[in-house]
């Protein structure tokens, strides 16, 4: 046997083989070591919790008088993830609870040395702890990771921020909220709900001077927090001279309130079908009886969403009920519009004239 190794080629062969044997047995110990590990760590995190979580739930009694076991340094992860779970969970004054428990054991020290320190998921952890704790003193080191290209990392530090001090978290977001377009509006409107008012109130003060890019992001955020804008405000958007489309029509999106009917009146001619769209929108939540002319106008639409649009906002006008759509339908002349309004009507289930 070992002559035939003399050959080179076979002798490469052997080692060859002979080496990725070894490596695959020793890929096969690592893979049974980490397996190990893990499940004794798992074991050792429902351990954690079985000790923990009654200590804490006790604590939201009486959180100066409860005694506290011992944490030791290679349990402050299992400790963070358990406190916070409670913190999300709960509501008022169990919280603030929760936050004395963690003073007293300096949990807000150890966060704040694992957001300069620590891992991406340990940053993340501290981000969450820091906020749930509305520690100013990490306010520097939030505000720098919330301007961080990590989008998961930034945006939970400006929800921190804003659990912190909601008006000077508004005010130190702003810029960033209107730029970032990685930034999702529903997470954003979840995450600026308590700062409602606070977005609200800085958005009238600084929304004239917003370039056309910002101005879409606004709005958009305007309407997923359901804001009213002043009447002036929303005059100005609507009336400014070279408005883009898509400013406009989301600015008709937001719009509401008898000030601004005549201007939404004047868009439903605007050459943009998305703007007539969003105008006839408008009127639907907020016309007139002389409103019904406009709108039956727009039944006869070059661009189909706008008829669409117009016979769901005819369909819509409590003034109109299904008695007189119907009625309106065996008036009009227009084929292409009784067709739409027939439509809308069995969408909704409603009576419609027959040919």
């Amino acid at each position: 046997m070992f002559s035939t190794l003399s050959d080179p080629f076979l002798r490469v062969a052997f080692v060859t083989g002979t080496v990725a044997l070894a490596l695959t047995a020793l890929l096969l110990l690592l893979t049974v070591a980490l397996r190990i590990g893990l499940k004794r760590r798992e074991k050792h995190a429902l351990e954690f919790t079985a000790l923990w979580r009654p200590v804490l739930m006790n604590a939201l009694v009486d959180p100066t008088a409860c005694a506290l076991p011992a944490l030791r340094s290679r349990d402050w992860l299992n400790f963070l993830k358990l406190w916070n779970y409670l913190q999300e969970s709960l509501r008022g004054e169990a919280t603030d609870s929760l936050n004395q428990v963690a003073k007293r054991l300096h949990g807000d020290e150890q966060a704040r040395g694992l957001l300069r320190r620590g891992n991406r998921a340990e940053r993340l952890l501290a981000i969450l702890t820091l906020g749930n704790l509305r520690d100013r003193e990490s306010w520097d080191d939030l505000l720098a990771s919330a301007a961080s290209r990590d989008n998961i990392a930034s945006l939970n530090a400006a929800r921190a921020l804003i659990q912190i001090d909601p008006m000077a978290g508004v005010e130190h977001l702003m810029p960033l909220v209107l730029a970032r377009q990685d930034w999702d509006i529903a997470r954003l409107a979840r995450m600026l709900g308590d700062a409602r008012a606070a977005f609200g109130l800085l958005l009238s003060r600084t929304i004239v001077s917003l370039k056309a890019h910002q101005l879409l992001r606004a709005l958009q955020l305007v309407e997923a927090l359901r804001l009213q804008l002043p009447p002036a405000t929303l005059l100005f958007l609507l009336q400014r001279r070279h408005q883009p489309p898509a400013v406009l029509a989301a600015a008709l999106r937001v719009a509401n309130g008898a000030a601004v009917l005549a201007t939404v009146r004047e868009h439903l001619a605007h050459a943009d079908w998305r703007v007539r769209a969003q105008a006839v929108h408008a009127l639907s939540r907020f016309g007139e009886p002389a409103d019904l002319t406009l709108l039956t106008v727009r039944l006869g639409d070059a661009e189909w969403w706008v008829r669409y649009a117009a016979a769901q906002a005819l369909a819509s006008l409590p003034f109109l009920g299904h008695e007189g759509l119907a009625a309106l339908q065996s008036t009009i002349p227009d084929m292409a519009a009784r067709q739409i309004l027939a439509q809308v009507s069995a969408e909704r289930g409603l009576p419609s004239h027959r040919n």
